[in-house]
């Protein structure tokens, strides 16, 4: 039974967690969103021909949608996975998962580090893979989660330094601070405040060495550093930003830039949006409130999490000189800063940085509950870890079920389905054009994703109209008509002029959203 538990536990519960974090992501989630084609798109044409869309080699940042400069550290991963993968959906979604799951290991090995016992490896990787925020996030192929792991990184680096005492763990906890900026929008706010944390960290435990401190800062700056000619030339990577918080929130004065966003004039929807991130509504019952982040019926954690973090907190409270437990508390307790800028309530995948802060401070507050003397607290840690479990094979069960017909709006509805049966239509049909319905959602975006995945080149003979300005049943014969249900008219004719009604695209909950008609 030791031998078992000793070397085969942990391959086990490993291969168990990769199981279920890789399981189905080619059904959910149920459609692919605007941001993940476009994220594909970037990543597929930099792994095949060095460049974005617009012809720049290697680009620091990608213009994405014609709308915004998408951060690049998604991007060049996914080209990687894109050398060896076959493009598609699930392709795509890959890479994320596989972030994931070193998040998760790596936040095991931070808790095993903190505390010197194997237990709590286990304990920390048991309560960061049921973290229902992180398993949804990061199987999206959208950059929102990927400060996750930065984050983890620049705590173990920090950790490492302080245990071993060599500078060169400063230095990379420094560059993976530096790195982290460009990984989402919001670590632009994040990274340097760890930065500025870690800086005062130092001095608190008697490391603040003129070399340790001019390490960590030459680590931080090289990442800034190289994007400053990338800024010269494009400095609407950033105001573009400003642009997008004005979009959100009417307060935001644009025409004066950054300082449009950071201005006094804003403090009160700051302090008022700051707050609201800590609501047990949001932490742990029901999440984002978009179903793209969540799935609306369990928070960002389990509600048994709470406990955890409450007992973490009082744990870290009560270890006077332990600094790096204060640090965490300080990560966990500033999280909203960067999402409350926007001051855009209840979205947390602005502030999914919070992830490893609450399951650090959970580990925190299950070794507060196992070192109390009366045993109902052992046993009370137990039964709460056990509900976690629970809970999330619960929201798992949920995730591949009903969600998946709740959320099909928020993932723009079946356009992949719609494009797939095109695209086959015309490998069975003697079809001369294409002509697809402008009113679709990023429609020829969308087109340009799934005649990549099915190796399909037909732009030659592709068209897009707009049926409300177009009569398209007096199209040529051999065509293929493309359209939403809306542009067509409420009966949904099978015959329109000699156009036959050959493909209706229904979504899970039978709502017919796209049809397909051929002459």
């Amino acid at each position: 039974m030791k031998i078992i538990k000793k070397f085969l536990l942990l391959p086990i519960l490993l291969l168990l967690i990769g199981v279920i974090y890789f399981y189905g992501l080619d059904k959910s989630p149920v459609h692919l969103n605007q941001d993940e084609m476009a994220f594909g798109l970037s990543a597929y044409s930099i792994s095949k021909t060095g460049t974005d869309f617009l012809g720049n080699p290697f680009p620091f940042y990608f213009w994405q949608l014609g709308m915004l400069w998408a951060t690049p550290i998604v991007i060049y991963v996914s080209s990687l996975f894109l050398k060896f993968l076959p493009f598609g959906e699930v392709s795509i979604r890959i890479p994320g998962v596989v972030i994931a799951l070193l998040s998760i290991f790596l936040l095991a090995a931070i808790s095993k580090k903190i505390f010197g016992k194997g237990f709590y490896f286990f304990v920390g990787l048991t309560m960061a893979a049921t973290v229902p925020v992180l398993f949804i996030n990061f199987r999206i192929a959208m950059d929102v989660a990927w400060q996750i792991p930065f984050v983890v990184i620049w705590l173990l680096f920090l950790k490492i330094f302080i245990d071993r005492q060599k500078l060169v763990f400063l230095f990379l906890a420094g560059l993976t601070l530096g790195f982290g900026i460009h990984s989402y929008h919001a670590a632009k706010v994040t990274m340097p405040i760890y930065f500025v944390a870690s800086v005062i960290y130092l001095f608190l435990v008697g490391k603040a060495k003129l070399l340790n401190l001019g390490g960590f800062l030459i680590g931080f700056l090289i990442p800034i550093i190289i994007f400053i000619p990338w800024l010269r030339i494009h400095p609407d990577t950033l105001l573009n930003q400003v642009s997008y918080v004005g979009s959100i929130d009417k307060s935001v004065d644009t025409t004066k830039g950054i300082w449009g966003v950071f201005n006094l004039n804003r403090l009160t929807g700051f302090t008022s949006s700051y707050f609201t991130y800590f609501s047990p509504k949001v932490l742990f019952v029901e999440g984002d409130r978009s179903l793209i982040h969540s799935t609306g019926k369990i928070g960002v954690f389990s509600f048994g999490m709470a406990f955890f973090i409450l007992f973490g907190i009082l744990e870290v409270l009560r270890r006077k000189d332990d600094w790096f437990s204060k640090l965490i508390l300080f990560g966990f307790l500033t999280y909203p800063i960067a999402p409350s800028i926007v001051n855009d309530p209840q979205r947390i995948s602005r502030g999914l940085v919070v992830v490893p802060f609450a399951v650090l401070l959970a580990v925190y507050g299950i070794y507060f509950l196992r070192n109390q003397k009366d045993r109902i607290f052992k046993t009370l840690s137990v039964a709460i870890i056990i509900f976690i479990i629970v809970d999330f094979g619960i929201f798992l069960n949920d995730y591949f079920g009903n969600y998946r017909v709740r959320s099909w709006r928020w993932f723009n509805g079946g356009i992949g389905n719609l494009y797939e049966s095109v695209i086959k239509s015309t490998d069975t049909r003697k079809v001369d054009n294409v002509y697809i319905d402008s009113q679709i959602y990023f429609a020829e975006t969308y087109f340009d994703f799934y005649q990549l995945k099915f190796s399909k080149d037909l732009k030659s003979k592709t068209k897009y109209f707009n049926p409300i300005r177009e009569d398209f049943s007096k199209f040529p014969k051999g065509s293929l008509v493309a359209l939403s249900v809306s542009s067509v008219a409420q009966d949904k004719p099978n015959k329109i002029g000699q156009f036959e009604k050959i493909e209706t695209i229904r979504e899970l909950d039978g709502t017919e959203t796209f049809l397909v008609y051929y002459y």
